[in-house]
């Protein structure tokens, strides 16, 4: 509008001067042009305002549509996270699910072998006291007191069931070992009506061997007549002797010939 102003207001003085020169009829057309001048200006303007406008409006359109663009991006990244994670979800919901129905059977098996297990027990301790009965006399007293340990705790009801089963388990290990072990120890046994006081020397649980303290009788356990049998000092005194050293740990370990009864065969 400042423009046409000073447009008109040029216009205006230069008709003016026209006037001056040329007469009142000329100037009165010119007046006439100037008007029209004025009327193309104001379209022109108006149209330049609303270019204006048309132009601020398309840029706050592209302005909330960059905005929206850049929202639904955010919106659909955090989609394909949700997704994502929600598959991990689903995984470790079927893995747990897996899982739980793994350990129902596992508590049912359980409960049945929780009902199973004192008899089973009974049945290990029964055993093992008929094998000792059985087996060769070494440590009677230290091996059925750990018998007896493995019962009481059986038949206490305040030690729970694995640990009974573990007492059990102890006494059946121990006894294994001593068919992997040799050992030398002093005893006390009884020869032919009389205590004597004797070095055993245990090897596995296939020789037990004794020797008077003076060396002067030499012997080994008959486990199929239950006793001790003097052996001929001449032939075995010396080998009985040095596998009372190598026991002790006194000898290196050698091949040494002593008296070992024949295996019996499996009933």
């Amino acid at each position: 509008m400042k423009n046409r102003r000073t447009t008109t207001m040029s216009m205006s003085a230069l008709v003016l001067l026209i006037s001056g020169f040329l007469g009142s009829a000329q100037a009165a057309e010119i007046l006439v042009d100037s008007s029209l001048l004025d009327e193309a200006m104001d379209v022109v303007a108006e149209k330049f305002s609303e270019s204006a406008e048309a132009q601020e409006e398309i840029t706050r359109l592209a302005n909330e549509v960059s905005s929206t663009f850049e929202e639904f991006k955010r919106a659909n990244d955090n989609l394909e996270s949700l997704l994502v994670l929600n598959a991990g979800y689903r995984q470790q919901i079927a893995n747990q699910e897996q899982q739980i129905a793994t350990l129902n059977e596992s508590i049912e098996s359980v409960e049945e072998v929780t009902r199973e297990i004192p008899l089973l027990m009974e049945k290990m301790l029964s055993g093992l006291e008929q094998f000792l009965a059985l087996d060769y006399p070494f440590h009677p007293d230290e091996r059925a007191a750990r018998l007896q340990f493995a019962r009481d705790a059986i038949d206490n009801p305040d030690v729970s069931i694995a640990e009974k089963f573990r007492q059990v388990l102890v006494a059946y290990q121990t006894e294994t070992s001593y068919g992997r072990t040799y050992e030398t120890y002093p005893e006390t046994i009884n020869l032919n009506g009389s205590d004597r006081d004797v070095t055993i020397a245990r090897i596995g649980r296939v020789a037990l061997l004794y020797q008077t303290t003076d060396r002067l009788e030499t012997g080994a356990w008959n486990n199929n007549t239950r006793t001790w049998e003097p052996l001929p000092p001449g032939e075995y005194r010396q080998a009985v002797q040095s596998a009372i050293r190598v026991t002790s740990q006194l000898d290196a370990p050698r091949l040494l010939e002593l008296p070992v009864l024949p295996p019996e065969a499996a009933q």
